[in-house]
């Protein structure tokens, strides 16, 4: 009997900050999908992103809960406009320990790879855990001007 050689489906978990360079590891995400492989994005709602909320919130006469439901509604479609409506899982989170909900989920849902904006390596936290991940860490440069 052969033995049969089972290569694991490629999954990446692309972390997004919406305002900043986001666009580059949802191209990562895409290439992956592309090659038929999964995504899950994990979108950083950072305090630029919660005072954009708060503004838009304020010039429409919302709550601030909507809005950020508005927004997160917003920014799935887009995402899901960019992966050509395949399906991916996409996460919020302002959680100041998102660094390890992101390695948590890419180690519970057998990623094989996390991509991160190059910012982020340099801040506390993120960079102990791309050091002590067992998972290959892809880092994206910033978008091009």
């Amino acid at each position: 009997m052969k033995d049969i050689e089972m290569n694991p489906q490629e999954h990446v978990v692309a972390v997004v900050e919406p305002t900043l360079d986001g666009e580059t590891t949802i191209n990562l995400a895409r290439q992956v999908l592309d090659r038929g492989g999964r995504a899950t994005v994990v979108v950083l709602l950072t305090r630029e992103t919660l005072n954009e909320i708060a503004g838009f919130a304020e010039a429409e006469h919302m709550t601030f809960p909507d809005a950020r439901e508005v927004y997160r509604e917003r920014l799935a479609e887009s995402y899901s406009d960019v992966f050509g409506g395949e399906t991916t899982n996409t996460i919020f989170t302002e959680n100041l320990r998102a660094n390890r909900l992101v390695f948590d989920i890419a180690a519970t849902d057998g990623a094989t790879s996390v991509a991160m904006p190059q910012r982020l390596v340099a801040k506390r936290g993120w960079k102990t855990s791309v050091v002590r991940s067992q998972i290959p860490v892809l880092i994206a440069p910033p978008a091009a001007a």
